[in-house]
């Protein structure tokens, strides 16, 4: 099935050819009908899917008909659409395809979102605009300074709506809804997972709404699109690995995942003094908005080959050619592991996962397979639940022994004896990948 099968309108022809897209993607395929039937949806499919552009053309397909039809809007400060998403990077890669698309059929897209000075995202004010794309806080504060009203909204999506719940905005999305009317509004929630927490949420709010399921089955999908490798390390030899991996074992672009900023923080640093030909760059929430921007344009751009982050990298950020994604630690939500995973493997593409895996990891790597096999559309391998598979060999002391093995072991090696065995060992088996594929 080719776009013009879709039934959009004639006027997107040269935004697919712009973008050099031939079909849709089997997401886009099942998707944009529904919606341009005018369902209410739930859509769940993995990262780089292409869900974005498949609420983006139906939408903006139904809003130009609307217009041609009835007249553009002339209420200043009433969006007859609007996007919420969970942190401004998101809501800025969205705006950015928004205005991609919007040329070619003439509608106003408005960004709105907190933290710097920018014109087009600082404010509002009273003008007039069909979309609106937002973060949740700046549409709770735009609404109390009478900026904006949600009245005359007919198209209310949320992307990445499972995040927007777990970073706490489920408050300020039902004051949302309150000042809307329901019942003439057509809803879509577009996420990679369903936690419990938010499908209870959706059978509650709209237990008076019909609501449409759309959950892709990637099971006629080519398999293994994303590999993982699982490095048992002791807590104070990471470091050393992550150096080891980057030296030895990393191809292409990636990113290293850490659960804390002070954690990327010394990552970067000691990356930037030990190995100062590798282009590094940082990315956690203590930078300003512009370091920020600046770090992820420069690592979309290209310009550099490694990105040190938090989970602010986990969501919004679709960069088409990274290779692998290294877990420095296993995120402390089972959730943020599969949102990290899902910046590879993206759009059928193959990628790698690497988890540096500490003895104290054993609870999350339950709860992480627990979330795995849930999602069903998901095309990751569950985490050997032994954690001894691995990708790049730790020094010798962080190889597993059975229990047994342990309490007979007496260690007769010198302290220096011992390290030089590490790193013989470390360097020898770095080459190669373990036996801990999945």
């Amino acid at each position: 099935m080719s776009f013009n099968h879709l039934g959009l309108l004639p006027a997107f022809d040269n935004f697919y050819s712009e973008k050099g897209f031939k079909d849709p993607t089997a997401v886009q395929r099942k998707v944009v009908p529904a919606i341009l039937e005018r369902k209410s949806v739930v859509v769940v499919s993995e990262t780089g899917s292409g869900k974005t552009l498949s609420y983006v053309l139906p939408l903006m397909h139904m809003l130009k008909t609307e217009e041609l039809k009835h007249g553009g809007v002339v209420l200043k400060s009433t969006p007859r659409a609007i996007i919420i998403a969970p942190t401004r990077e998101l809501a800025g890669q969205i705006y950015d395809v928004m205005k991609s698309v919007s040329h070619h059929v003439k509608l106003r897209v408005r960004l709105l979102t907190g933290g710097d000075s920018n014109a087009k995202t600082k404010s509002l004010g009273h003008s007039v605009y069909d979309i609106l794309i937002a973060t949740p806080s700046r549409v709770k504060s735009a609404m109390k300074h009478k900026e904006l009203s949600l009245g005359h909204v007919s198209h209310f999506i949320m992307d990445e709506a499972d995040n927007l719940f777990e970073m706490g905005f489920k408050k300020d999305i039902e004051q949302m809804l309150e000042t809307a009317d329901l019942s003439a509004m057509q809803l879509g929630f577009f996420t990679a997972t369903l936690p419990p927490a938010f499908d209870e949420f959706l059978v509650t709010r709209f237990a008076d709404k019909k609501i449409e399921r759309v959950q892709f089955d990637a099971s006629h999908r080519p398999q293994n699109t994303v590999q993982t490798y699982n490095v048992r390390v002791e807590p104070e030899e990471k470091d050393r690995v992550v150096r080891m991996f980057l030296e030895k074992e990393a191809k292409g672009r990636g990113i290293i995942f850490t659960n804390q900023k002070n954690q990327a923080n010394d990552i970067y640093n000691v990356l930037k003094e030990k190995m100062p030909t590798l282009k590094v760059r940082l990315l956690h929430g203590d930078m300003t908005i512009e370091e920020r921007e600046e770090a992820i344009d420069a690592f979309v751009a290209k310009k550099s080959q490694v990105l040190v982050a938090t989970d602010i990298a986990a969501r919004g950020i679709d960069i088409d050619d990274l290779a692998w994604v290294l877990n420095y630690g296993l995120p402390k939500s089972a959730i943020y592991y599969l949102h990290r995973c899902g910046r590879v493997g993206r759009g059928g593409r193959s990628g790698v996962v690497y988890n540096l895996v500490a003895p104290h990891d054993s609870k999350m790597i339950t709860e992480i397979n627990q979330a795995i096999k849930l999602q069903s559309h998901l095309q990751l391998a569950v985490i050997p639940e032994e954690r001894v598979k691995r990708a790049v060999k730790a020094p010798v002391k962080a190889q597993v022994r059975k229990p047994e093995e342990r309490k007979r072991e007496v260690r007769t090696t010198s302290e220096g004896s011992r390290r030089a065995a590490s790193r013989t060992a470390a360097y020898n088996s770095v080459r190669k990948k373990a036996v801990g594929k999945r």
